[in-house]
């Protein structure tokens, strides 16, 4: 099942509350949140270049999609080998110095490269290159009516100095149209989705700060004036005709000092990669957005904000490390940060495939009760390669999270009380998500208009809960179903010692 997929939630009738935000919560006594970490299924990436035309570079901004018709799953990745000059050698039309290359899947573990005999790289057509150039995306659209529109992306086109990304579309996923000539000025990194929230498509891309928020930020100091990037966002009801893109999410002053803080504590881990010394100066260091991952999760936006700390001027450029954040938004306009900006992934050893870079790809995989996030990793930072591995540049990698696992919120040994706002309840049965494994969770329902519990549904009366598992109903004494509340509105309170809890569904 793809995580895509999003659930209603109009008005106060939820399916799922989530605790990444103070959207469904009213107050929280004697307990804490925390940010939970995806792990890493290997030190090694899942895809790495196997051939010359990937052997400088493999690397994706969205996650596998599952195509029905051919019940396997594919990923399209970004790849660099040996290149000539444009027009002679290499991909002879390549276009932004990258080829785009197709893989499949049956377990979304062990991927095959298919050679699609369509594009020529050096004068031979045996491999998997689906394409030339730089794309955002693709969409799989299951659901467009016109076939060779089923497949939909962004192709990055740079003239006359302007980078911009335009139409593309596909039946197959292979053979391209030719791009629409209008199209969105836009910077080199970009996320494509379909929102199915909104019912648009939505393209969240790099831009730079506008100049007062800029000169904010900067305070003074030498930063480079090219190095201020952050998130626009342009949408699109039918894919052709797109917004101007506008400004929907910036680093701002407390980013500076987390960052510098990261910087310090980098430079002094002996495990950990580092810019040189040529290109470490503290008065220059400083962070920005280098681009966001943006899904939807539960009715919600869900974004993982890569976060660029910069170390030092390097040529037109900064060197540093990114890293992921995680962040959240209800309209994908508006974001908060999530997880006290804790990093959501963290970056590996020095001698790991990761160890410099990690941008994480949207569009995550829900399978065996957990999420499951790819990744472009690369063994080195972000100043023209210090450590380059022989196992090939980099790759994209795998972690795995708990369902719903993105924060829990947590109780000691001292009880802690969580109360829900006001809800519209049209469910049958109540299920959590929560490890209480080592103590118990209890649950009572409030009467939205006196705020005292329901007959028959107060703590008294609740069955304790003291399991750790995804779906766990709770119960209570007497209560066959919850049909005597079904369209009422009622509030949430939950009493937990020893427990974390990661979310609440009705169903």
């Amino acid at each position: 099942m793809n995580a895509d997929r999003t659930f209603s939630q109009t008005g106060n009738t939820i399916n799922k509350i989530l605790f990444v935000d103070d959207y469904w919560i009213d107050t929280l006594e004697n307990l804490h949140r925390t940010l939970h970490q995806p792990k890493k299924y290997s030190n090694y990436p899942v895809l790495a270049g196997s051939y010359p035309w990937e052997n400088n570079m493999v690397q994706t901004r969205r996650g596998p999609q599952w195509i029905d018709e051919e019940r396997i799953w594919k990923i399209w990745y970004n790849a660099a080998g040996k290149l000539g000059p444009k027009g002679s050698g290499g991909v002879e039309e390549y276009n932004f110095g990258m080829a785009i290359c197709l893989a499949t899947s049956r377990d979304l573990i062990n991927w095959e490269k298919p050679f699609t005999r369509t594009i020529s790289y050096y004068g031979s057509k045996e491999n998997n290159i689906v394409l030339n150039g730089l794309i955002s995306g693709p969409i799989y659209d299951r659901n467009e009516p016109v076939a060779d529109r089923r497949y939909k992306a962004m192709l990055n086109q740079y003239k006359n100095g302007v980078m911009s990304w335009h139409p593309i579309f596909s039946s197959d996923g292979v053979h391209w149209s030719n791009p629409v000539e209008e199209g969105v000025k836009a910077s080199d990194e970009t996320q494509l989705l379909y929102d199915e929230i909104s019912k648009e498509y939505r393209f969240y891309c790099k831009g730079f700060l506008p100049g007062k928020i800029r000169e904010k930020l900067i305070d003074g100091r030498p930063i480079q004036p090219n190095n201020h990037r952050c998130v626009y966002l342009s949408t699109s009801k039918d894919f052709i005709k797109w917004t101007i893109p506008e400004l929907v999410f910036h680093a701002d002053e407390l980013d500076q000092k987390i960052g510098a803080k990261r910087n310090v504590s980098a430079k002094a881990d002996s495990n950990r990669l580092y810019p040189t010394a040529q290109y470490d100066n503290p008065n220059q260091y400083y962070t920005d957005i280098y681009s966001m991952a943006v899904f939807n999760y539960e009715g919600i936006y869900i974004g993982m904000p890569c976060m660029f700390d910069q170390t030092g001027s390097l040529r037109n450029n900064s060197a540093g490390l990114l890293y992921p954040e995680l962040a959240t938004s209800r309209d994908g306009y508006k974001w908060n940060r999530a997880g006290n900006r804790d990093i959501f992934l963290s970056l590996g050893s020095k001698e790991d495939f990761d160890g410099g870079n990690i941008l994480m790809a949207a569009h995550p995989i829900i399978k065996d009760e957990q999420v499951w996030f790819y990744y472009l990793g690369q063994p080195e930072t972000h100043d023209g390669g210090i450590s380059r591995l022989s196992r090939v540049n980099g790759g994209i990698g795998l972690s795995k999270l708990r369902l719903d696992g993105f924060i829990s919120i947590d109780a000691g040994n001292k009880p802690g009380l969580l109360t829900t706002k006001v809800i519209d309840f049209t469910g049958d049965n109540i299920w959590l998500n929560l490890d209480a494994a080592g103590g118990e969770v209890l649950v009572e329902l409030l009467d939205a208009k006196n705020f005292k519990p329901l007959k028959g549904f107060s703590f008294e009366k609740c069955i304790p809960v003291s399991s750790d598992a995804v779906a766990t109903k709770v119960q209570w004494q007497n209560q066959r179903g919850l049909q005597s509340i079904k369209g009422k509105k009622i509030v949430f309170r939950i009493k937990m010692s020893n427990a974390k809890l990661y979310s609440i569904q009705v169903k």
